[in-house]
């Protein structure tokens, strides 16, 4: 499955953060979210949680922000975040 390119990082993690929250996700939806993963996943565990972290500040903010950077990275390689 291809996911539609997304404007902004912001909006692909809002969007998955609404996929996680669906207690009956349907098919299409499930696959949606097994490829958002997927992406997640090519992270490695620090950035994993680094990307979950809401701290902004200081040193936690900065090993968010590249996660951040590299998660953009990964996404407009797949082709689904746009720019």
């Amino acid at each position: 499955m291809n996911l539609t390119a997304y404007s902004s990082l912001t909006a692909f993690l809002a969007h998955r953060r609404a996929m996680r929250g669906l207690a009956a996700p349907d098919p299409a939806q499930a696959r949606r979210l097994a490829e958002m993963e997927a992406s997640i996943a090519e992270l490695s565990e620090p950035e994993r949680e680094a990307l979950e972290s809401a701290d902004d500040a200081g040193e936690p903010g900065r090993h968010r922000g590249r996660a951040e950077r590299h998660l953009t990275q990964i996404l407009r390689q797949r082709g689904i975040l746009a720019g």
